[in-house]
């Protein structure tokens, strides 16, 4: 089994017209039992994060919104907002039922275990 399990799946730009969307960062690690996906989201709250997994692709939605204190007026802003996706094309079936996801400080840590059946299996010579 290779420690691949991802590959880069084309994006398509569904985000509203004030907002700009870019594919975050993220670094993949894995073993035989499960990989481990971790996403750059600075800035975003965990309620603007969207997990998908449908037909061996995962995809990743995340919302910034820029904040102001309620007494403040905005004077210049660049940026209204920031939508970032990502869509990763699985190479191996993942179990669906023990993914976990988790964001800390910016940091997206998605657990993907390998399904049983997926596993590669030694058969003995009898």
């Amino acid at each position: 089994m290779t420690t691949n399990c991802c590959n880069p799946s084309p994006t398509q730009q569904t985000a509203e017209p004030e907002a700009a969307v870019m594919k975050p960062r993220y670094f993949v690690d894995g073993t035989q039992e499960a990989y481990e996906v971790r996403v750059e989201l600075p800035g975003v709250p965990k309620e603007g994060v969207s997990i998908n997994l449908e037909e061996n692709v995962l995809t990743l939605r995340a919302k910034r919104t820029p904040s102001a204190l309620s007494d403040w007026k905005t004077l210049h802003r660049e940026l209204k907002g920031l939508d970032f996706l990502l869509r990763l094309r699985l190479n191996t079936q993942v179990d669906e039922e023990k993914m976990t996801a988790a964001l800390d400080h910016g940091i997206l840590t998605l657990k993907l275990p390998v399904k049983e059946a997926a596993k590669p299996r030694r058969i003995e010579v009898q």
